[in-house]
């Protein structure tokens, strides 16, 4: 869909280019301008989609996140001094 509108866009301009009638120069301005911005924000979105992390964790991955804070617990009781 995304490659259909940039073909859409650079079709309409080259007819709003190659005509010799406004009204049809403005309407392949419009169409291209539009289809072109289209697809800009479906690149955007597909770019964003692909790099973006899922919203919720794995249970092998809130294990591993436990475990490592109940380490850095453990590690970080050792190290204080005790109590006066």
């Amino acid at each position: 869909m995304i490659w259909g509108l940039v073909v859409v866009a650079l079709l309409a301009f080259a007819l709003a280019v190659t005509t010799h009638s406004p009204g049809l120069m403005g309407l392949g301005l419009a169409v291209g301008f539009l289809s072109a911005l289209a697809a800009a924000v479906l690149f955007i979105d597909r770019h964003v989609r692909a790099s973006s992390r899922p919203e919720h964790m794995t249970p092998g991955e809130l294990d591993a996140l436990r475990s490592t804070l109940q380490k850095d617990i453990k590690t970080s009781n050792r190290l204080r001094p005790p109590d006066a």
